[in-house]
């Protein structure tokens, strides 16, 4: 036994967690340095150890297959801050469970990650005790027995028995002396890395063993792991168990039970007696040592305290643990470009003359230098240049000059204001020539709208010289052009983008003769006849006034909702001061007393009354009328937001408005910042935060669905993410008063608006629609703390090696992605505006730090910023980013072939080399994906999915708003798609996808790992919005057909295998936006019927509405698998039943169009009425609820549609039940007679639903 080491068994035991859908880390911690040279992941059902007893003897591990990380403390380096990688397995019950590293690991402790819900794990090898004496030296004697406290033993036991300790995720240990406890593990993924072993071992040759679940060691695990006992008993108990092992295994070691005790306790009189002099544990690594096998790993207890559990770093992300903090490094939404400059300047030296901004403020002092003589100046052509000289300077000159010389810009400003004042004057400008004088006000309409841009205060002195009401006069005027209207209302745009300016147009009078004000004046302008630019501009105005005033009405209600019900602590103060006043300290007691029998009494109240929204309006003193108002202002809000890109911004002075345009300015004004202003100016947020802290605001589901929708806006662009961080405090409160709301059901008086989908009566759901279960809250939570992280990462200094605050940020955005939802919000983060550049520019910093010394592969910030740029490129749907980042990302992909995940980026920007976003190039896209088709769902088929999404990004439209010009290029992409052949692609793309996923989804397995997934959600998402966009294309004008049959029945498998049984037992966002495409497109070959051809049944029968409907009532009759799945989806494309449920009268036009509607369905499904009797009988027989229901409420639309409809259905749920009647027997004698009346219970059943309906 000398000449060779036995492995052992070191670890053994089953760690279980709730779900699956965080990342689940686990350690393990040896109490010796301990050789590792086998993993084994333990399958279900397979018995991991024969002389274990059976309830520890089996595996557990679920799922199937998985990927497991495995990390180590090299105790080799004691110093360093992080696990080493240990590599990966790619776990596989049927063919994948061993993991051995590339050399001997020397170690006391392992980290797993993975997604697993339940993992068996053994760990093989040998222990490498430290020793202090020799070998053949005699062990110390034992101490005496009287010198021991009673319960300073240990109770022996092996690592293995104590299942309570390391089920889960237990704490690390604080070690001895001075060494910092290491953190989580590095992000470190490169697999082919030999692990250096840390001193001479010898080389262990396994080979021989052919049964690879069997023990190594059977003597490690003699001890049952159910028995615990004392430490008498334990002596008492060696011999026996001993010789039983003895019996049952052949022995290992050359010595007995007696001197493994000895020297167990030999050396833990050293370990207490003899600690280094810097507090580390030495190893030993002397072969001698390591081949005896004299001794086994003794077993320990860990004893942890509250200090050692607050000092262990969070592997879990918990949102409600942090709080938003005041926004830095990023410009607030609402700041104007004057301020935008004054905070530049700050880290600019404004001693040097030769800044952008010291030129500018130096032309801007010599202009005004030259005509600073005062009203007799003459007031000519070179004033009227230096007019149109000083807009472009005014920002960064003025800005300039309120940090160097704050007096004299203050001087300067007030004579601008004056000439603008002066250059605006009607009178003066008729006095000028005719070649002037139009020069004048134009060059007066632009000083004004540049000092706008200069901050509150130049409007407000503009303000006070009634600028407003010059400008109107000019509008008023008789013989004033277009274009000169146009640079007035434009004038005026720029100064009501203050606060201060749009509250002067909305509520101060500026006229001598009439008490209106000039947003009435304006309004009657364009009631005169003006020209379309000018009433599209005048129009823009309007609109921003309507929105402030909407604002407003918001701040009122909330004022007032907060004056009628004061804070209690306000009510208290009060209280308590009354009381001294009245009294003394008797009466104050009294008082007390009072108060809490009151408070006793409203609180058994409160629990005896029924929460219902009714009381809760009544104990606030609202009324519904006030939630309506309330939902209503909302609303209005989200709807002003939507359009504001279309309706708020002035048109281009050379472009003419019309409702489609291909060519023109690709950018236009913004109006989102003038509109934060407001937002800020009124309070908005804390607004809502007043209204939402009363409980029947946060009962009513209309306000609250009104509320998530205008933040959900807001959280959809980085402007919006901006305002909330910039109002940190009331984003706080409102997360905190909503987040509690994620899991809300609506009140029990919205129950029954809500649609009944699959049952009713005790079994219907009681959540409906209304519920709020799809957790927007968190993730918008989370997206706000992504979005601070990436702030940092903007702000911090580039500096060698690895930034301790650098990795703090990335380690807090990387835990955040370990769940769905924080996944999403990383990725969403990171694709808004330039996010991706903070992660970029660590990667190619520390890229170039280390390409001769080989430190970049070492560096955790690089390998951090790797697999969060490998997130946001697998997770992110919109990919635009990556026009700018796709070069420098591949030239640090080609530089660093060792890290895979580099290589794995390398292979989802594969297709984007080279590739300019726009139409020119769908054909190189399209080429792509055929030559990669055959590789889908695989490692080398990723650039696929690359290749879907740009495609997406350049031909899908947005959804349309109101007032939306109608942009002809998406026309011209479409038509780019059909010319490469992209129909056909697409269609091949999801049938080879439904061909891979058709035989897990038989199997009832899952679709694979979560990446997997969100690969192949994305494939079916991206091809189907494609395919959706180019029926919409072809198929809207009503005279093309499309017959290809190809798209439906794709369509109906896909809806089978992703949207018919969904794992967690209700579809997702992902899966629901999939059974939205899939019906919209279904829904979309119904508008290919034009009116000459619906004449004949010829006809009828042939045009592609009834080739659908064809395609899924026969997906019905072809396999039992797809009876509920075509059903539920045919339910999905019906009208639904009448009366019609809306918010509002439909007009008679809109009835006109939902009757005609119903009568073509019912129409075309006569065609198929023989496919239709077939589907009725094939369905009616079950005696399954959920399809019962399911076929219920499809009998109920198809007799809906129109009296040949119903009659249909009911004939022949009328034949079929006499066809049972005449089989059954006329009386029921057994069981078997029984069960075959069922049948006809359970047509009469369908008859019974059907009656109220027929």
């Amino acid at each position: 036994m000398a000449g060779e080491t036995a492995m052992e068994l070191l670890f053994l035991d089953t760690f279980k967690h709730q779900s699956a859908e965080l990342t689940n880390v686990d350690v393990v911690r040896f109490p010796y340095g301990v050789l590792i040279t086998e993993v084994r992941v333990i399958p279900p059902g397979i018995k991991a150890h024969s002389n274990l007893p059976d309830s520890r003897a089996f595996g557990e591990t679920a799922p199937h297959a998985f990927q497991l990380d495995l990390f180590f403390n090299n105790v080799s380096k004691p110093n360093a801050p992080v696990f080493d990688r240990l590599g990966s397995l790619e776990y596989d019950e049927n063919k994948s469970i061993i993991f051995r590293p590339n050399g001997k690991v020397n170690t006391d402790g392992l980290v797993l990650r993975g997604w697993y819900t339940c993992l068996t794990l053994a760990v093989y090898g040998t222990a490498d005790r430290p020793h202090s004496h020799e070998l053949d030296s005699p062990p110390p004697p034992p101490p005496p027995p009287q010198q021991q406290q009673p319960g300073s033993k240990r109770i022996i036991k092996h690592e293995w028995d104590n299942e309570e300790q390391y089920n889960g995720s237990p704490p690390r240990p604080q070690p001895r002396g001075p060494r910092t406890p290491p953190g989580p593990p590095p992000p470190d993924d490169d697999d082919e890395e030999a692990l250096p072993a840390p001193g001479p071992v010898k080389e262990e040759h396994t080979e021989q063993r052919c049964d690879y679940l069997e023990p190594v060691s059977p003597e490690r695990v003699s001890l049952p792991a159910e028995e615990t006992y004392s430490d008498a008993e334990q002596e008492e108990d060696e011999g026996p168990a001993g010789d039983e092992d003895d019996d049952d295994a052949p022995s290992v070691g050359s010595q007995g039970e007696e001197d493994d005790e000895e020297e167990e306790e030999a050396d833990e009189m050293e370990d207490e007696d003899g600690e280094g002099d810097d507090g580390y544990e030495q190893i030993s690594s002397d072969e001698e040592d390591l081949e005896s096998g004299a001794f086994k790993l003794p077993a320990f207890d860990l004893d942890y305290t509250a200090e050692d559990l607050a000092s262990l770093p969070t592997v879990q992300y918990d949102p409600y643990e942090r709080e938003l903090r005041p926004l830095q490094h990023f410009t607030p939404p609402h700041i104007t470009r004057y301020e935008a400059e004054l905070k530049r300047l700050k880290t600019v030296d404004i001693q040097d003359s030769t800044s952008p901004w010291a030129e500018s403020a130096s032309k801007l002092s010599e202009l005004l230098e030259a005509w600073e003589e005062g009203q007799g100046a003459e007031r000519g052509a070179g004033w009227i240049t230096a007019l149109e000289e000083i807009p472009a300077l005014l920002v960064k000159g003025m800005s300039f000059m309120s940090i160097k010389d704050p007096d004299g810009q203050r001087e300067k400003l007030k004579r601008l204001v004056e000439w603008s004042c002066e250059a605006l004057s009607l009178d003066s400008a008729l006095a000028q020539p005719i070649a002037l004088n139009l020069r004048q006000l134009k060059a007066g309409c632009k000083l004004a709208s540049a000092l706008a841009d200069c901050g509150a205060q130049p409007v407000q002195d503009l303000l006070e010289k009634g600028i407003v009401a010059s400008l109107m006069g000019l509008l008023f005027a008789e013989h004033i052009s277009s274009t000169l209207k146009l640079n007035v209302l434009r004038s005026l745009d720029s100064i009501i983008s203050e606060p201060q300016g749009i509250e002067t147009l909305l509520r101060d009078c500026h006229h001598d003769n009439e008490e209106t004000s000039g947003y009435q004046r304006l309004l009657d302008l364009f009631l005169l006849d003006q020209t379309v630019r000018v009433a599209t501009a005048g129009a823009a105005i309007l609109q921003k006034g309507h929105f402030y005033e909407v604002l407003t009405d918001l701040q009122r209600t909330a004022s007032v909702w907060a004056e009628l019900h004061p804070a209690v602590g306000e009510v208290g103060e009060r209280e308590g001061c009354e009381s001294e006043r009245e009294g003394g300290e008797r009466d104050r007691k009294i008082t007390e007393r009072e108060g809490d029998e009151r408070e006793r009494e409203t609180q058994e109240a409160e629990r005896e009354s029924p929460m219902d929204i009714d009381t809760l309006l009544e104990s606030a003193s609202l009324s519904e009328g006030d939630m309506e108002r309330l939902q209503g202002l909302l609303e209005e809000l989200l709807h002003l937001l939507e359009t504001a890109p279309h309706c708020m911004v002035q048109p281009p002075g050379k472009a003419f408005p019309t409702s489609a345009r291909i060519t023109g300015p690709p950018e236009r004004d913004d109006p989102y910042p003038t509109l934060y202003r407001y937002m800020h100016a009124c309070h908005f947020l804390e607004s809502l935060a007043v209204v939402l802290s009363y409980p029947a605001t946060c009962a009513h589901i209309g306000v609250l669905q009104s509320v998530r929708e205008l933040m959900c806006f807001l959280s959809q662009s980085q402007q919006g993410l901006l305002f909330l961080l910039s109002k940190h405090e009331p984003t706080n409160l409102l997360l905190r008063l909503l987040t509690p709301l994620t899991h809300l059901s609506p009140p029990s008086h919205l129950v029954p608006l809500t649609p009944l989908l699959e049952g009713e009566g005790e079994d219907a759901p009681t959540g409906g629609e209304g519920s709020m279960e799809d957790g927007f809250w968190v993730w918008l939570m989370q997206t706000l703390h992504a979005l601070q992280g990436v702030a940092e990462l903007n702000g911090a200094e580039l500096e060698d090696g690895d930034n301790p605050d650098v990795l703090a940020t990335l380690h807090g955005l990387y835990v955040i992605s370990f769940s769905s939802t924080g996944r999403n919000a990383v990725t969403h983060a990171f694709s808004l505006g330039n996010n991706l550049s903070c992660l970029v520019n660590l990667l190619e910093f520390h890229a170039k730090e280390g390409q001769e010394e080989g430190k970049a592969r070492k560096s955790v910030t690089y390998n951090y910023a790797c697999m969060l740029i490998l997130l946001v490129v697998q997770t992110s749907g919109d990919l635009r980013m990556m026009e700018h980042y796709t070069t420098p990302l591949l030239s640090i992909c080609n530089a660093d072939e060792n890290n895979a995940k580099l290589q794995e980026l390398s292979k989802w920007l594969e297709p984007l080399e080279k590739f300019n976003f726009d139409i020119s190039g769908i054909p190189t896209l399209i080429d792509y994906i055929k030559q990669n088709l055959e590789n889908l769902m695989t490692a080398d088929g990723v650039g696929l999915v690359s290749s879907l999404r740009v495609l997406c990004h350049i031909a899908c439209p947005p959804p349309t708003v109101p007032g939306q010009q109608k942009d002809l290029k998406w026309n011209q992409a479409i038509i780019a798609l059909f010319s490469a052949e992209g129909m056909d692609t697409f269609i091949k793309v999801l049938q080879k996808l439904t061909s891979l996923l058709l035989l897990p989804w038989r199997l009832h397995g899952p679709m694979g790992p979560t990446a997997q997934r969100l690969m192949m959600l994305s494939v079916a998402s991206c091809s189907l919005r494609l395919i959706r966009a180019m029926l919409t294309e072809l198929l809207c004008g009503g005279t093309c057909e499309f017959r290809d049959v190809r798209v439906p029945s794709v369509c109906v498998t896909l809806h089978k295998i992703l949207c018919s049984t969904p794992s967690t037992g209700r579809l997702d966002a992902e899966e629901l936006r999939i059974q939205g495409d899939v019906t919209e497109i279904l829904l979309t070959l119904t508008h290919a019927v034009s009116k000459q051809e619906t004449g004949s049944e010829e006809t009828v029968a042939g045009n592609s509405w009834s080739l659908m409907l064809k395609e899924v009532l026969n997906s019905i009759l072809a396999a039992p698998e797809n009876i509920y799945s075509s059903l539920s989806l045919l339910s999905e494309l019906l009208p639904l039943p009448l009366p019609m449920q809306t918010t509002q009268a439909l007009s008679v036009q809109d009835i006109g169009v939902a009757m005609n509607t119903r009568k073509l369905w019912s129409v075309h499904l006569h065609a198929q009425a023989r496919v239709l009797q077939e589907v009725l009988r094939c369905a009616c027989v079950s005696s399954c609820p959920p399809l019962l229901s399911m076929l219920r409420r499809v009998c109920v639309q198809l007799c809906d549609l129109a009296a040949p409809t119903a009659t249909l259905v009911m004939r022949t749920l009328l034949e079929q039940l006499q066809e049972e009647m005449q089989q059954s027997p006329s009386c029921c004698q057994n069981s078997s007679d029984l069960s075959r009346h069922g049948l006809n219970k359970t047509s009469e059943g369908v008859l019974w639903y059907l009656a109220p309906t027929c």
